[in-house]
């Protein structure tokens, strides 16, 4: 009527299923991890490109006099004066050259060039050095 069974005959190991389950498990886990490593090292690498971008940046933002400075001169009401400063800055970082130079017109006349009437922009120069300061000084 009741049927026996002996177990030490009826479980000899591990069967075919159990180690299929137990051989998808460690897949997924280790897909699992793999995907959360990679994901850092993605993000980790995008924030150290937006870093390394935002310090190009500053670098371009700083501007260097590239060529010459040359200062014109009149006669001003009996006196000589500098009328007109003329130089090219460039980005610090091998950019390409600004001219900050204002557009000027000639009118004949010997009190030297006028600013044009069509400047659509005004340089503005701060200076310094050990004995003064200036800001804002208008370079027209």
């Amino acid at each position: 009527m009741f049927w026996t069974v002996d177990r030490s005959t009826s479980e000899r190991g591990i069967t075919g299923l159990e180690t299929a389950i137990i051989l998808i498990a460690f897949v997924v886990v280790a897909s699992v991890f793999a995907f959360t490593v990679l994901s850092m090292g993605i993000f980790a690498s995008e924030r150290s490109k937006e870093t390394v971008f935002a310090g190009l940046q500053e670098a371009k933002s700083t501007l260097e006099p590239r060529g010459a400075t040359v200062a014109y001169k009149a006669d001003r009401g009996g006196t000589d004066t500098i009328y007109k400063v003329s130089l090219i800055v460039t980005n610090a970082v091998d950019g390409e050259p600004v001219d900050l130079t204002p557009p000027y017109t000639a009118d004949g006349s010997a009190a030297g060039p006028d600013i044009s009437s069509g400047a659509e922009y005004k340089t503005i120069i701060s200076y310094s050095d050990i004995n003064q300061v200036m800001s804002d000084v208008p370079g027209v």
